[in-house]
């Protein structure tokens, strides 16, 4: 009985100590591929211009990928073991098509590592923009929050990089240099979304310097909500909630705006830990 007490004593303690100790004690999540400062000023590391990274190594994640060659980083999800790419490369004959991977490169990716649990599911049952969402979360999850899931859109309105930024234009200010392509628009669709969201104050923190190049321009306020989702458009509803999306559902992947209107949905939450760079981990075999 004495050793049964002492053994529950000890899972208490190192609970604890997760949860109220020093933030090197705490699980990683996000898990953070390459450098995001590098991937906003379209620069590939040269540590990394040989590497391929895993997929199956991932629950959820978003950012740049490419498959087949740097010239076509583009937009990216992962999910499901797969990841899922906008081809940027204009010699393919897959250009600007979506493609999919179990293995790619990247120069900036942020995922949800195996073995992190959510601790809830957020349920969209009136409309709600992204903006409306990223201020929601922001407030409930101080240090951020990764987010996965299906929702309806009514309207979409997706955008998606059409030029790879891999030669160090910085990608906010040469937005017309890569965005070749115009804005795709629906009345409504279903697509499956990943994102982040957090505050300013968040943003702020010099342990947090992965998201303050990666997020749309946060308000003045300290405690509104920044974000970046990016999505896979849907060619119709899904079966249900809590599966993956079939591979002949999916129509394209892009980034979502941030106007744009969710109907209806449910979200999985994966609150921001501590980021750790994790490479090696997500490395392919």
């Amino acid at each position: 009985m004495a050793a049964k007490k002492l053994a529950i004593l000890i899972g208490l303690g190192v609970i604890a100590a997760m949860i109220f100790g020093p933030p090197w004690w705490r699980p990683v999540n996000p898990c953070v591929i390459g450098d995001m400062s590098a991937r906003a000023q379209a620069r590939v590391p040269a540590a990394l211009n040989e590497i391929y990274f895993d997929a199956r190594n991932m629950q959820v994640g978003l950012g740049s990928a490419a498959v087949g060659g740097w010239e076509g980083l583009g937009d990216a999800v992962a999910v499901d073991g797969s990841v899922w790419i906008r081809n940027t490369n204009n010699r393919s004959p897959k250009y600007y098509a979506t493609v999919s991977n179990r293995y790619f490169q990247s120069n900036g990716f942020v995922f949800v590592p195996p073995g992190i649990e959510s601790e809830q599911r957020w349920r969209i049952s009136s409309p709600t923009s992204l903006a409306q969402l990223w201020e929601t979360l922001a407030k409930k999850n101080s240090a951020g929050v990764i987010f996965a899931g299906y929702v309806h859109l009514a309207p979409l309105r997706f955008i998606a990089i059409a030029h790879p930024a891999i030669d160090g234009r910085p990608v906010s200010k040469n937005a017309p240099y890569y965005y070749t392509r115009a804005m795709q628009s629906a009345p409504e669709a279903w697509a499956y979304v990943v994102g982040v969201a957090a505050a300013n104050a968040s943003i702020k923190r010099t342990d947090h310097a992965w998201l303050s190049s990666m997020l749309i321009a946060p308000h003045s306020r300290e405690d509104a909500g920044a974000g970046l989702v990016h999505g896979l458009w849907l060619k119709s509803a899904p079966d249900d909630l809590h599966s993956p999306p079939r591979r002949d559902n999916v129509l394209a992947v892009g980034q979502l705006m941030a106007e744009v209107a969710m109907v209806e949905g449910e979200l999985t939450l994966y609150p921001v830990t501590r980021a750790g760079g994790c490479d090696a981990a997500a490395r392919a075999p």
